[in-house]
C-alpha cells in the first residue's frame, strides 16, 4: 500500500509556503528597522550640524551691525553650506560657494520653520529655515553623498535581502522534507500495519468461511460427520480472537498509557509465572528450568506489564521448540540492575532476520515453511511493553541452536513517604 504522494507534496508546499512568509515579513521588517535606524542617523548627524551653523550665524550677526556691514562676508564652519538672510521676505545677504556658483536659488523666503529637503538641477538639498524679528536666516547644505549612501544601503539591503530569501528557501525546503519525514515514515508504517493485518486475518477468515460453507452443503450430516470441520473451524476462531486481541494491545501501546509502578519481588513473581509451564513442557517432552541464585530481589515497576513481556518470550520459548529441546530462565543482578534471561536449544534465528523480528507482522521465512502458528505481532508488543516500563530488550541467537532474549532493566527506586507521627 504506497502513500498518496500528493497529500505530502501540497503539504510540503504549504509548509514551505508558511515558512518563507514569516521570515519575509520578519526580513522586511529587520531592513526596514536598518533602513530607517540609518537614515535617521544620518539625518540627525546633519541636522545637529546644520543647527550648529544656524547658531553660530546667529553669533556673528549679534556681534555686527548687520545693516552696515552686509558686504562682510560670513565664515562658515562647513564651507559647503550656504546662508541666504532674508529681511521682510527681500534677500540682503548670501554666501557666495564655489561648488554650486550656478545652482544659486532664488530668494524663497516663504518656506516654513525648521527643516526640509528639496532637489534642483539633479541635487539635492537640505534647509533650515528660522525666523529672528523681521530678519530670516536660511541655512542649505548639499546633502548628495548622504542621499547616495542612502541609496548604497537600500541596495545592499534588497541583494542580501535576495540572496537571504534564496537561502532561506533552501533551508526552509530542506528542513521542511526533514520535518516530514517521521509523518511520512508512521504514514507508511500505518498503511503497512493495515495491509498485513488484512493479510493475517484473511487467512483464518477464509478456513473458517470454507468450513462452514462445506457443512451447509450437507444438511443431513450429523456434528460428528463434521466433527473435523467444526474443530477446523473453532482453531481458526481462536487463532482470530488471540490476533484480535494482539492487535488490540498493540494499537492501545501505541497511546498514552499509565504505568502503575509498585514494588515486588521479582524471583515470587517469575516463579508464579512458570509454575504452569513446568506441566506443559512434561507433556512436549521439554527441559524447563528457572534459576535464581538469589531468594528475593525487590523491583519498583509495572508489575503487569513485564509479566505480559516474560510471558510472551517464555511462550515463544515453547513454541519454537521441539520435543528434547531446554528452555530455562535465569536471574543476573548487577548493583542496581537487574536482567533477565529466556534461554531455549530451539531452532534459532538467522542472523538477517534479528533485526526484524520486533517490526509488526515479522516472520522469518525458517518460520513460515514449518508451519509453525503465529502473527508476528507478539515481539512488536514485546517492545512496546519494554519502552513503557524503561527495559531494554537483547536477542543472542544462532540458527539451529538456540535464541537468548535478554530483558534488562533498573531496579527502580520507590519514593516512601514520610508519615508525620
Amino acid at each position: 500500500m504506497t502513500i498518496n504522494k500528493d497529500v505530502f507534496e501540497s503539504t510540503k508546499k504549504r509548509l514551505i509556503k508558511i515558512n518563507m512568509v514569516a521570515v519575509v515579513c520578519f526580513m522586511a521588517l529587520l531592513m526596514l528597522c536598518t533602513f530607517m535606524y540609518f537614515r535617521g542617523v544620518t539625518f540627525k548627524s546633519i541636522d545637529e550640524d546644520m543647527t550648529a551653523e544656524l547658531k553660530y550665524v546667529i553669533g556673528m550677526i549679534e556681534k555686527r551691525d548687520f545693516l552696515s556691514e552686509i558686504n562682510s562676508p560670513i565664515r562658515l564652519i562647513n564651507p559647503k553650506d550656504m546662508v541666504y538672510i532674508y529681511e521682510d521676505g527681500d534677500i540682503k545677504y548670501y554666501t557666495e560657494n564655489e561648488y554650486f556658483d550656478s545652482l544659486i536659488p532664488k530668494g524663497d523666503s516663504n518656506g516654513k520653520e525648521g527643516f526640509s529637503n528639496y532637489s534642483t538641477r539633479g541635487y539635492s538639498f537640505r534647509e533650515l529655515n528660522i525666523d529672528i524679528g523681521n530678519y530670516r536666516i536660511q541655512i542649505i547644505r548639499n546633502i548628495d553623498s548622504e542621499i547616495n549612501s542612502i541609496k548604497q544601503l537600500i541596495y545592499i539591503l534588497l541583494s542580501l535581502g535576495l540572496l537571504a530569501f534564496i537561502f532561506v528557501y533552501m533551508i526552509a525546503v530542506y528542513l521542511t522534507k526533514k520535518a516530514l519525514i517521521p509523518i511520512e515514515n508512521a504514514w507508511n508504517e500505518q498503511a503497512k500495519f493495515i495491509q498485513d493485518a488484512s493479510h493475517e486475518l484473511r487467512t483464518p477468515i477464509a478456513i473458517v468461511s470454507s468450513k462452514l460453507e462445506s457443512i451447509l452443503k450437507k444438511p443431513e450430516s450429523t456434528i460428528n460427520d463434521e466433527a473435523e470441520s467444526i474443530a477446523a473451524a473453532m482453531k481458526e476462531t481462536r487463532r482470530l480472537k488471540k490476533m484480535v486481541n494482539d492487535l488490540l494491545a498493540l494499537t492501545k501501546g501505541d497511546g498514552v498509557v499509565k504505568v502503575n509502578k509498585e514494588e515486588f519481588d521479582l524471583v515470587d513473581m517469575i516463579s508464579e509465572i512458570t509454575e504452569d509451564y513446568f506441566d506443559i513442557a512434561e507433556f512436549q517432552e521439554k527441559e524447563f528450568e528457572f534459576n535464581a541464585d538469589l531468594d528475593n530481589i525487590d523491583i519498583y515497576t509495572d508489575k503487569n506489564m513485564l509479566k505480559q513481556l516474560l510471558l510472551i518470550f517464555i511462550d515463544n520459548a515453547f513454541k519454537y521448540t521441539e520435543s528434547g529441546d531446554k528452555i530455562s530462565i535465569d536471574i543476573e543482578e548487577n548493583n542496581e540492575k537487574v536482567t533477565i534471561n529466556i534461554i531455549d536449544t530451539g531452532i534459532g534465528i538467522k542472523k538477517e532476520d534479528i533485526p526484524h523480528l520486533f517490526d509488526r507482522f515479522f516472520r522469518s521465512n525458517n518460520v513460515r515453511n514449518r508451519d509453525i502458528d503465529g502473527s508476528g505481532i507478539g515481539l512488536s508488543i514485546a517492545s512496546v511493553l519494554s519502552g513503557h516500563i524503561g527495559a531494554d530488550i537483547s536477542v543472542k541467537s544462532k540458527f539451529g541452536e538456540g535464541s537468548t532474549f535478554s530483558i534488562n532493566m533498573k531496579k527502580g527506586i520507590k519514593i516512601r513517604k514520610s508519615q508525620d507521627v
